[in-house]
């Protein structure tokens, strides 16, 4: 999250309060990921540019091998079993690996199964802070069990973590947020005050729900998508709107999408999937004319920086254009509802 996020707009401010009965949904609907500290930055050609949600400096080189261990509370071998199956989805629409090691203290990615501390991950390279001891995790699945059964609730949690291990922030703090939904922003307080443990308090809150980020933070990133892996779970009552939002158990299509031009199968390497392409992610997320071509042009020369810098470019603009149609929209309508004078009567 943005040090200088925006605030959720008056609108969403003035809304009355509505209580939302917690009492009335499964008890999982009450697990929320809270943000961790992000990493240093880098100086290569896409630093500072910033899916679904990522930073680019917090992104890892294309095609890497990271490693993962388990510590602390490393969990039974069935809670493990859970994680090395279900990452497996990433790595086919991201050009990285997981590599399970069994010293954790020399592991990239160090995951502990601690209970009552909730699931949480550092973003991408954040992991590799020098103010993280080796010795502690990086990420925690404080709500996956020791069962044969892996619950599709599970598979969100663990698909979630990795979402963030890999560079993604939150999609319901989407800079483009707006354009969708306004937030009732005392609802939303009350109702992770009542059911997280311990409480957030209001300005927790604000950090990891009701603040957008900062664009000077991210960059690449589409319309906010409903079904992505990194949206919460949002009741009816959270939004003027009154849209509700479920748990998202799988990857949507546009998390495929921005992992492959976040993370591209250049020419030589391939995905596990025959129908994962340049192409595909391309048509799924509507980038057509120069753009595509440039794309398509950095991808064929093998350059994954040049994919990954003229994505943002894409992202960047649209936003741009999106918040142009939406002004000229607010402007029209104030016109509309200004009376149009009466003519003066001459004798």
């Amino acid at each position: 999250m943005s040090g200088n996020s925006d605030t959720v707009g008056s609108v969403a401010a003035q809304a009355p309060a509505a209580v939302v009965e917690e009492n009335d949904l499964p008890e999982f609907y009450n697990g929320f990921c809270a943000d961790q500290t992000r990493a240093p930055t880098g100086e290569t050609r896409i630093d500072g540019m910033k899916a679904i949600l990522t930073r680019a400096a917090l992104m890892w080189e294309n095609g890497r091998t990271l490693t993962v261990g388990f510590i602390e509370v490393p969990g039974t071998a069935r809670q493990q079993q859970k994680v090395k199956d279900t990452v497996k989805e990433w790595e086919r629409y991201a050009n990285l690996r997981f590599q399970f090691i069994d010293n954790p203290a020399v592991a990239t990615i160090r995951i502990s199964f601690r209970k009552n501390v909730g699931s949480w991950s550092y973003i991408g390279k954040g992991c590799l802070s020098a103010t993280i001891p080796k010795t502690s995790p990086t990420m925690n699945f404080g709500w996956v069990e020791d069962t044969a059964f892996t619950a599709p609730q599970e598979s969100g949690t663990i698909l979630h973590e990795f979402g963030h291990a890999i560079g993604y922030l939150h999609e319901h703090q989407s800079p483009r947020r707006g354009e969708k939904l306004q937030l009732k922003e005392q609802v939303v307080i009350d109702y992770y005050a009542r059911t997280q443990n311990p409480p957030w308090n209001a300005e927790k809150t604000r950090q990891n729900v009701l603040n957008v980020y900062n664009t000077s933070e991210v960059t690449n990133f589409s319309a906010c998508d409903f079904t992505s892996i990194m949206m919460y779970f949002m009741p009816a009552e959270f939004n003027v709107q009154g849209i509700a939002i479920k748990p998202n158990n799988v990857l949507s299509p546009l998390d495929k999408a921005f992992a492959f031009l976040n993370y591209p199968f250049t020419p030589g390497t391939a995905s596990v999937d025959p129908s994962v392409t340049v192409v595909s992610a391309l048509n799924t997320i509507g980038i057509t004319g120069a753009v595509r071509a440039s794309i398509a042009t950095e991808w064929a020369e093998g350059d994954w920086q040049g994919v990954r810098a003229e994505f943002t470019r894409w992202s960047v603009n649209q936003k741009a254009l999106n918040d142009k149609a939406a002004a000229s929209a607010e402007r029209e309508e104030i016109a509309a509802a200004v009376p149009t004078a009466s003519p003066i009567a001459v004798n």
